[in-house]
């Protein structure tokens, strides 16, 4: 993979928008990764590939012997069109996503150059933590259960959740929960003019209490909050509003274990959509079209995307399916027509390309 060079084609600026992102950030990864490539707006001849973002600007009279192009937004008879007749010259398409692969594949365009990379993101983005609410005073005859609430943070992650209490009594338990890692909130006493600011800023309102209920519950719903409380009192006569109920603490820990593994499942479900991986991924390909086939048999990948999914199998999509997708092509051509002919003034132009597209339906 070191010794290949490649030329990334950007025909966007590379610091103005989106695509230029993408063209910075391939190349940014595949230099740390000690492939030789570098940017530009024109083809090299020399490269052994060039990467055409996007293929819009594909020109196929200056094509290299080794062009890919990444798709995104075909989205209608025109931009098809134009891709059906790149794809006669370029070595692969590769889309941003499978469900646009089989879309084009059903389209008619070649399975054997059709593939998808999913996009990356930077890593940049910080976890927004769960904010588990309450707005309850630690009583002395200990009605409010307060331990519960310690009890349940020795096993919930201080990179999923933090805490807001307003309330007096929770010192020496919120020194705690902070010793732990926790980020806590905590006004020690009540304030009505902070209290409804504080409320809306939950993800879940707790209440841990067995007395009949709680009025932040009730505030809690007003403002559209889930809630985590027990099943008990006026409680129960607010339809719908509890999302959690529980009793015992193990139910409690239980509760939001869970809502911690949903948070997790949606953090891994991108995990590896990393510019590193989405760089390895391009170069699994490139390495695959440079070679022959038989030196391809020493090629594998752990992703789904990327190489496996120019291997493997497409699926096509039912005859009313890629039906209703051309029609959905059509329409999208007839409104950007439509819209450049209103900014344009050119209604004789409008008139004509509507008589072409209803022709073309007519075929």
């Amino acid at each position: 993979m070191k010794n290949m060079r490649i030329r990334i084609v950007s025909y966007e600026d590379i610091n103005a928008w989106i695509l230029g992102k993408f063209a910075r950030r391939l190349h940014d990864e595949l230099l740390k990764l000690g492939v030789n490539a570098d940017i530009s707006n024109v083809v090299d001849h020399t490269a052994d590939i060039n990467h055409h973002i996007i293929y819009t600007g594909y020109d196929i009279a200056k094509a290299s012997a080794m062009d890919t192009l990444m798709i995104t937004h075909v989205d209608d008879t025109k931009k098809l069109d134009l891709l059906s007749a790149q794809m006669l010259v370029a070595k692969a398409g590769i889309c941003m996503s499978r469900s646009v692969m089989n879309e084009l594949v059903s389209a008619g365009l070649p399975e054997n150059k059709i593939l998808f990379i999913n996009p990356a993101h930077d890593g940049l983005i910080k976890t927004k933590k769960i904010v588990i609410g309450i707005t309850s005073k630690v009583q002395p005859d200990g009605c409010k259960r307060e331990y519960l609430v310690e009890e349940l943070f020795n096993h919930i992650s201080p990179e999923i959740f933090s805490l807001s209490i307003m309330g007096a009594g929770w010192n020496r338990i919120v020194e705690r929960i902070r010793a732990k890692g926790f980020i806590v909130d905590y006004i020690d006493e009540f304030d009505y003019d902070k209290y409804i600011y504080f409320v809306p800023t939950f993800d879940y309102y707790l209440y841990t209490g067995q007395d009949e209920g709680s009025m932040g519950f009730i505030d809690a719903l007003a403002a559209g909050i889930q809630t985590v409380v027990t099943p008990q009192g006026y409680h129960l006569d607010a339809s719908d509003g509890i999302t959690y109920a529980f009793n015992e603490g193990d139910e409690l820990i239980t509760i939001f274990k869970k809502i911690e593994q949903k948070k997790i499942a949606l953090q891994e479900a991108v995990a590896d959509w990393t510019w590193r991986d989405y760089a390895i991924k391009h170069l699994e390909v490139w390495r695959y079209l440079l070679h022959a086939p038989i030196e391809n048999e020493g090629i594998q990948s752990r992703y789904t995307d990327g190489l496996n999914s120019l291997l493997m199998p497409k699926e096509i999509l039912a005859a009313d399916k890629i039906k209703e997708m051309k029609k959905k092509m059509r329409i999208e051509t007839i409104k950007k027509t439509i819209y450049r002919a209103r900014k344009t003034g050119g209604f004789q132009f409008l008139k004509k390309k509507i008589i072409g597209l209803i022709n073309i339906r007519k075929k």
